[in-house]
């Protein structure tokens, strides 16, 4: 209540403007959370409408490329589900590089940067997908569950942004999250 008033928060579509970034066709793209439903789906249109190389960011590495048949053979789960999803990439002709990174730490996340413009050349744009469900009442929580849950958003968001100053991409699209709602 404020001056007598009922004040609530509450949420609404807002109209986005008509024009559309252009893609640089064949500008690589860096995603953070790269093997996250967000980060795979925003991955394959990249490759078909603007075939650019893909390098995916994730916490947990991926097994050198002559393990995968194994793995696919002899089980399923995560580990599987990221080299089927590196292949379908493929499969559309990505080009694809998967690197391991915490994107809260900096010097990880700038090898990282290095490794995918070494493969590529210079990055066109970064997409920051990563992110930690853990999704209950704030009561519920420990300052580490909290902490858990901030510090790929807002300690990535920094990271980045020492990566790269204003002007160093042509683009970069942060994805949110209602998790600090909820």
């Amino acid at each position: 209540l404020r001056a007598g008033r009922r004040v609530e928060r509450g949420y609404r579509p807002t109209p986005l403007p008509e024009a559309t970034p252009a893609l640089k066709v064949g500008g690589p793209v860096l995603i953070t959370g790269g093997f996250g439903g967000i980060g795979l789906t925003l991955a394959r249109e990249l490759v078909r409408q603007a075939r650019a190389p893909i390098a995916l960011v994730s916490r947990t590495p991926l097994p050198g490329r002559e393990s995968w048949e194994g793995i696919l053979r002899r089980q399923g789960g995560p580990l599987a589900a990221r080299i089927r999803a590196v292949r379908s990439l493929e499969a559309l002709g990505g080009r694809v590089l998967t690197l391991a990174a915490d994107v809260a730490n900096l010097e990880e996340m700038r090898a990282a940067v290095e490794e995918a413009q070494a493969a590529f050349g210079p990055l066109s744009g970064v997409i920051h997908a990563a992110g930690v469900v853990e999704d209950a009442p704030i009561l519920g929580k420990s300052p580490l569950s909290v902490e858990d849950v901030f510090a790929p958003k807002v300690h990535g968001t920094q990271v980045l942004d020492a990566l790269f100053p204003d002007g160093a991409l042509d683009w970069m699209l942060l994805c949110s999250s209602t998790s600090t709602a909820t």
